[in-house]
């Protein structure tokens, strides 16, 4: 029955219900929109996840190409320092040689001057004593009074000198 009490008409209440699955129908389309958009949103964001991913490992590759590199610059470097060191080492060593060497040098030049100064005093003195001896055997050859000696060349050789 209706309202007021009349009967309802079959129209009427077909009406109804297909208002009501009308109305059911309207908000399940709208699911279904919901669910499309939400469905392409999905995918979209699916395919920008999985562009991400791509970009990541990209990136994850260039950044170990990057990390390879300043390892080997690095090593590069610990190289060149290694190797400065050892130079500084060996400018060290040669320049205590080198300065041992300089020392040796001038000992060795001044020694070489002493035994020159010793050399020239021992000759002078030997030259004076030479001189000196000189004179003595000139003065004593003149107080000594003359003699001859005969000295015999392969004379006899029992003693007896003629």
């Amino acid at each position: 029955m209706g309202l007021f009490g009349t009967k309802i008409d079959p129209i009427s209440e077909r009406f109804d219900e297909l208002m009501d699955e009308l109305t059911n129908l309207k908000s399940r389309v709208a699911e279904l929109r919901g669910d499309k958009t939400g469905a392409s949103k999905a995918i979209k964001l699916e395919a920008e996840l999985s562009k991400l991913k791509r970009d990541l490992t990209d990136k994850q590759i260039e950044f170990d190409r990057e990390e390879e590199k300043w390892d080997r610059e690095k090593r590069e470097v610990e190289h060149m320092v290694g190797l400065q060191r050892k130079r500084g080492e060996f400018e060290i060593e040669s320049a205590g040689r080198e300065a041992t060497l300089a020392v040796r040098e001038e000992n060795l030049k001044a020694e070489r001057e002493q035994f020159e100064k010793q050399t020239k005093f021992r000759q002078e003195q030997f030259d004076q004593q030479f001189e000196s001896l000189n004179g003595l055997m000139e003065k004593f050859l003149e107080r000594m009074p003359t003699t001859q000696q005969l000295i015999t060349v392969g004379g006899k050789q029992n003693g007896n000198d003629e």
